[in-house]
């Protein structure tokens, strides 16, 4: 038991050193520095989708583990090599005339030598930790990440605003290189559980013949193509049309980093309970209306509609990021690296083509700026009403995967309800309504839910 804590801690730890490099590659910051190298619309949606593009090269995993099964080795490769050319970067920005590509080119390599490693960790973590511990286990992790983001990012805000270009931009690159170090001590320390690996192309064959698999793939496709369609131009449009300074910027991600730390634990627990596709549903739902919020989103009404847009976000994407990651983890039949290669594969080509669309359209629309009733409206407002419709149509996708539990979200929050009633003021009254409403839900609870494994809703009085 001592070791499975400590193998805990580990992975911890080199969750919260490796949040300092990531918080480069996203946001504001990314941002930022996207336009210190001169960056346009059109390239700045093509770079900020290379994280999912990069995926695509998973694709490699299963020859790269049948020649070297070595994955804590793998994962701490893959990450010098991803995080280590930022460096090339805090060269380059001393000089004042900046080449585009050069961003390009390094921020594609750091990309997909990350998603390498990202595709080891995944393998290596599905073996040791429990299915029946995951959503709890990563509830916890994504807290002490998000504590870190939290912290760390309202530091680089701080440091760009106060120092500007290009010593502000060299000091956040800098904290991020010894994040990196530290990821790598922590890491070398966990166990490399044996991992037996077939020969590469029959990995994939296997992985393609798994149907149930195949449509939790061809839902992370569709998933991807919409959400890199408008997702890099969200922080562009703070900084380039409202004008929002960084700091008020890195006072929002405290809120929103606050809220996802108390939702983390709560969808943890709730995964567990009721199903991660559960949880998942409903944070796409959430999600969904948040792009809402930014049509309003200008100079007089940001500093209102960043807090509500942060709550949301908060809740929704702590849903999202905990159980898009275990998802893939309880569908897939072994911790075949192959598996999450496909699965990763298929989203980068979806964030691809969603990137080109969005870049494209984006420059497109971004010289277009007019008011309406007295609210300035720009061109890009109009994707981001866009995305939240294409967000909620591709749910269906998703509730066609069947997983090991699931409970319909309706009823979870009928379970809910019927607690917080419980418990509350009505917890002494046992009106004809309240019997009526606990008779729903034992009767909910002994259906077979979506021809999946049965799976009962405990009663919570």
């Amino acid at each position: 038991m001592r070791k499975t804590l400590s193998t805990k801690a580990l992975l911890n730890l080199e969750g919260v050193a490796s949040t300092l490099h990531i918080l480069l590659t996203q946001g504001a910051v990314f941002t930022g520095l996207a336009l210190a190298f001169g960056l346009d619309e059109f390239l700045l949606g093509v770079v900020a989708s290379f994280p999912m593009v990069a995926q695509v090269f998973q694709i490699i995993m299963p020859r790269i583990m049948y020649k070297t099964p070595r994955r804590v080795f793998l994962v701490n490769l893959f990450n010098l090599l991803s995080r280590s050319p930022w460096i090339v970067l805090m060269i380059f920005l001393l000089f004042p005339n900046r080449k585009s590509f050069v961003f390009v080119f390094i921020f594609a390599i750091s990309q997909i030598f990350g998603t390498l490693a990202g595709n080891v960790w995944t393998s290596l973590v599905r073996d040791l930790i429990p299915e029946n511990e995951r959503g709890s286990f990563f509830g916890r992790r994504n807290v002490y990440t998000t504590i870190t983001s939290l912290i760390a990012f309202y530091l680089y805000t701080l440091l760009i605003e106060k120092f500007n270009d290009p010593l502000g931009y060299e000091l956040v690159i800098g904290i991020g290189m010894v994040g990196m170090i530290v990821s790598l001590w922590a890491m070398k320390d966990v166990p490399d559980v044996p991992i037996k690996v077939s020969e590469s192309k029959a990995e994939i064959k296997r992985v393609l013949g798994d149907s149930n698999f195949v449509k939790l793939c061809r839902f992370y496709f569709f998933w991807n193509l919409v959400i890199a369609f408008t997702s890099p131009f969200f922080p562009y449009h703070l900084l380039k049309n409202v004008k929002v300074p960084f700091s008020y910027i890195g006072i929002m991600n405290i809120v929103n980093n606050l809220v996802a730390i108390l939702f983390y634990i709560l969808w943890g627990k709730l995964a567990d309970k009721y199903g991660h596709k559960t949880v998942a549903v409903l944070g796409i739902q959430i999600v969904a209306f948040t792009p809402m919020v930014w049509v309003l989103m200008n100079q007089f009404t940001y500093r209102y509609l960043m807090v509500v847009d942060a709550v949301m976000s908060g809740i929704a994407w702590s849903a999202i990021n905990l159980t898009f990651l275990t998802l893939p983890m309880e569908v897939a039949h072994s911790s075949s690296s192959a598996y999450f290669a496909v699965y990763a594969t298929t989203g980068g080509i979806g964030g691809l083509i969603g990137a080109f669309l969005g870049g494209a359209i984006a420059k497109l629309l971004s010289p277009l700026s007019f008011a309406f009733f007295g609210i300035p409206i720009v061109g890009l407002q109009f994707m981001f009403l866009a995305s939240g419709f294409l967000r909620l149509s591709i749910i269906k996708l998703l509730l066609a995967v069947k997983t090991y539990r699931y409970v319909p979200v309706k009823d979870l929050l009928t379970d809910g309800l019927s607690y917080i009633f419980r418990t509350n003021i009505f917890k002494s009254s046992e009106s004809l309504l309240m019997r009526r409403f606990r008779k729903v839900v034992e009767e909910k609870s002994k259906e077979n839910v979506g021809g999946e494994k049965k799976w009962r809703v405990k009663r919570w009085w």
